[in-house]
């Protein structure tokens, strides 16, 4: 809803009392959601530039060039309050709507990922949003032909009335074909196609620009109702629309419907758009001005269309059976003119509909000390229960009952399955393509800059170890309520901490979302989401590489351990399993020991010298060993007396989270040379064991059951889901 402050600042600005439709227009596009208002004001902090971006922050996706003449598209958006509310729709309609994000710059959709938070599943309401949200996004991806080839799932007590939903898009287009999203000519046509408007979604933006109250039903209209085979309808349409280049702009329908469609697509251009509500296809009669034209009735796209294209455009849409109305057209007025009937409706600016708001002042306010210290920290009396525990925990366990109601491989270029280091997917030109998104939200809570900086550092690592080199990174911010000053707080300092991390590392920035207010009021005490800055990093693998798997391969190998490690517990799934929550300071951000480190793994994987690979991260040594062995016929015999770093007692080597560690497999025959490559980088490196003949987890002091193991990992989740 509009605040006293915005409305009377619209009235003063026009002069006049507000109609209905204007209400609502404003009420929808100052919105948290659409305006950015809390949030685009730190956006400078992110390294946005680089000589390989195409198109950056601000347009429906990302655009990076690869090479060779093709460009790689991405985007990133949110579902949240959707998704909490009712969770296959929200999900489903959450992945139409990144779709349409990456189509409406022209690209064709290849790849899809999602990236989920949840209350424990032990608890069935949890359980059954993690269900029907996952089948929301099986059968709409399934449906629509677009490969699922990775994401990512967390639980959290915080996320039990505010789960999240974040997805992604990967497109691929050749520059000439690129559509942007502006109407920079008067006199040319508004054509929306795609599916009829109807009651669905109305104000789904206000709705999620607000804090979850006990009432949650009352919002259920807000949530739009998904669906794939008319999305299939779409793709064909603006593929052959798109290929005869007869688009001079074009929009997704997505959060704020043609308010937010028409307006930016004028706001871009610096133009003006003339919409006449009636020429709208309808999917339910007796709807006002003020319902259609802040409808989110999702597989809409509005296309701006030069009189001469007109025609051929029609034609088209008509052989692929696509509704569609010639709904308006561009002027040069400045104004956003809404008409039923013949009678105006609406009359805005632009300038002030799209980002005339009233800034708001937010106050950053002070967050919780933490200490460093492990007063809490003692020798387990059984380590193989620790390592059983964590294995079966829920964020480490096995998520194949996720990931297995996806289809990973339509469109048959999808190159590594779900479940490793990261997603790979094949683009033209046999180029590979690596994607990893990551957060460790615990990280966020107990330190927002160090745990966004370090779960950016997480995903890198992931791509790192699969061989690939980073090219560009995509966000989701989720957060609370931003008119809370700690919330706030924690909000700015992720904001610094993946600033930092894009400078540090030269990796542009190039698209994102945010999602504030991601909290409820439950019986009267506040609830708020961990910070949740969600982080999608990408990489190439060059030089007709092939991606290095994580599962061990060479009996009589060297396993090396690169970089250091340090008594950093806090914070960390040992924590966690141990005392059953998390605090202190969590493991610190070092980004030049992370970068030296990629740096000389990257030239290790160049020359072939790697087996297989894994990142060190949830667990600690002991887990990245055990996601090694366990997919494996091999074993491993380890020995980490040696490690390098300020760890002294065993548990610290094993279940650190510190970073810039990876796990190598190198055969003997290559150690020397990966050994003297480290060296030279300034990489501490150390051989901690060797893979062995026998399928094994001997960890010198003690072995882990395999068996028993692989029970623990396989059923952490599934226990609870079947």
């Amino acid at each position: 809803m509009l605040t006293n402050e915005e409305l009377t600042y619209a009235k003063t600005h026009l002069g006049r009392d507000l109609t209905q439709t204007e209400l609502n227009m404003l009420d929808v596009l100052w919105s948290e959601h659409c305006s950015y208002k809390s949030s685009k004001r730190w956006f400078h902090l992110f390294k946005t530039e680089s000589k390989n971006v195409y198109l950056g922050i601000g347009e429906g996706a990302g655009l990076v060039d690869i090479g060779n003449g093709y460009l790689v598209g991405v985007a990133m958006e949110s579902h949240n309050h959707p998704s909490q509310i009712d969770p296959y729709n929200g999900a489903a309609t959450g992945v139409g709507g990144i779709i349409r994000d990456v189509i409406s710059q022209g690209c064709k959709a290849v790849g899809l990922m999602n990236c989920l938070r949840f209350g424990s599943p032990a608890k069935p309401k949890n359980a059954y949003l993690l269900e029907q949200v996952v089948r929301g996004i099986s059968d709409y991806g399934n449906s629509v032909g677009i490969p699922t080839i990775g994401g990512e799932i967390e639980f959290d007590d915080s996320y039990e009335e505010n789960c999240l939903v974040n997805v992604v898009c990967i497109g691929v287009i050749k520059p000439e074909y690129v559509v942007r999203s502006s109407a920079s000519t008067p006199g040319h046509h508004l054509v929306m196609f795609g599916s009829t408007t109807g009651r669905d979604g109305i104000a789904g933006v206000s709705f999620a620009s607000e804090s979850f109250s006990d009432e949650e039903e009352e919002n259920r209209s807000a949530v739009q109702i998904g669906d794939p085979l008319a999305k299939k309808v779409v793709i064909d349409a603006l593929t052959d629309l798109v290929h005869e280049k007869l688009l001079d702009g074009l929009q997704d329908f997505g959060g704020g419907g043609a308010t937010s469609a028409a307006g930016e697509l004028a706001k871009k251009g610096g133009t003006g758009v003339e919409v006449h509500v009636d020429q709208f296809p309808l999917r339910e009669p007796d709807m006002r001005a003020h319902e259609i034209i802040i409808s989110e009735s999702q597989e809409r796209m509005l296309a701006v269309v030069a009189p001469e294209n007109l025609e051929r455009v029609i034609e088209i849409l008509e052989k692929n059976e696509t509704p569609y109305g010639v709904i308006g057209k561009v002027t040069s007025d400045g104004h956003y003119t809404v008409l039923e009937k013949g009678e105006v409706k609406a009359r805005l600016p632009i300038d002030l509909l799209v980002d005339g708001f009233p800034e708001p002042e937010r106050d950053v306010g002070p967050l919780p000390t933490r200490s460093p210290g492990m007063a809490w920290f003692k020798e387990p009396d059984d380590y193989v229960k620790v390592i059983l525990d964590l294995l079966g925990s829920l964020n480490i366990c096995d998520r194949s009952w996720v990931y297995q109601q996806y289809d990973q491989h339509v469109q048959t270029k999808t190159v590594v399955d779900i479940g490793e280091n990261a997603g790979v997917l094949e683009f033209p030109m046999g180029k590979l393509l690596a994607f990893k998104s990551d957060c460790n939200s615990g990280y966020c809570l107990l330190d927002p800059f160090h745990g966004t900086a370090n779960s950016a550092a997480e995903a890198l690592r992931n791509i790192v170890a699969i061989g690939a080199h980073p090219i560009f990174i995509a966000d989701c911010l989720n957060f609370g309520n931003p008119e809370r000053p700690e919330s706030y707080a924690q909000f700015v300092d992720a904001i610094r901490g993946l600033g930092q991390f894009s400078h540090d590392f030269d990796i542009p920035v190039i698209g994102g979302n945010v999602s504030l207010y991601n909290e409820a009021l439950v019986d009267g005490v506040v609830r708020r989401i961990n910070p949740t800055p969600q982080i999608m990093l990408a990489g190439m693998i060059k030089n007709d590489g092939m991606p290095v798997r994580r599962n061990l391969i060479t009996p009589w190998a060297n396993l090396s351990l690169t970089g250091e490690t340090h008594p950093e517990l806090n914070g960390t799934e040992f924590q966690r399993v141990v005392l059953g929550d998390i605090k202190g300071l969590p493991p610190r951000y070092r980004p030049q020991e992370e970068l030296k480190a990629m740096k000389a793994m990257l030239q290790a994987h160049s020359q072939g010298l790697i087996r297989s690979c894994n990142n060190v991260g949830r667990g600690g040594i002991a887990i990245s060993l055990m996601k090694m062995v366990l997919n494996s016929p091999y074993g491993f015999k380890l020995d980490l007396e040696e490690a390098p770093g300020s760890a002294r007692s065993f548990a610290e080597r094993l279940f650190s989270e510190s970073g810039a560690r990876y796990i190598a497999e190198v055969s003997e025959t290559s150690q020397p040379e990966f050994m003297s490559i480290m060296e030279e980088a300034g990489v501490r490196v150390c051989e901690v064991g060797l893979v062995v003949q026998d399928h094994l987890a001997d960890f010198g002091r003690f072995q882990v059951p395999l068996d028993e193991a692989e029970e623990w990992f396989r059923s952490g989740l599934r226990k609870h889901m079947e």
